[in-house]
């Protein structure tokens, strides 16, 4: 499991950095990262309290808002739709 793990860790890796020139491919990439990384913190902790995946739940959450804002921000500018990736 732990290899499957690490592949799929290399895959959104190399795909963050070749999407890094448009914010909504980074953002679709770090949401992918964030699954990965709740399934493997479910994973892991299966016969414990899974209080760290709440509070990772909790910051991802968070996460996404914050990359949602910043997104209708930037797409409400009009000048920088490029950068956003429309």
């Amino acid at each position: 499991m732990m290899a499957l793990f690490l592949v799929i860790f290399s895959v959104v890796m190399l795909a963050l950095m070749l999407s890094v020139s448009r914010f909504l491919n980074c953002l679709v990439i770090l949401e992918n990262f964030n699954v990965l990384l709740l399934l493997f913190c479910l994973w892991v902790g299966a016969y414990s309290t899974h209080m760290v995946f709440v509070v990772l739940m909790v910051v991802t959450t968070i996460e996404v808002v914050v990359g949602l804002v910043v997104l209708t921000r930037l797409w409400e500018t009009g000048g920088f739709m490029d950068v956003v990736g429309v």
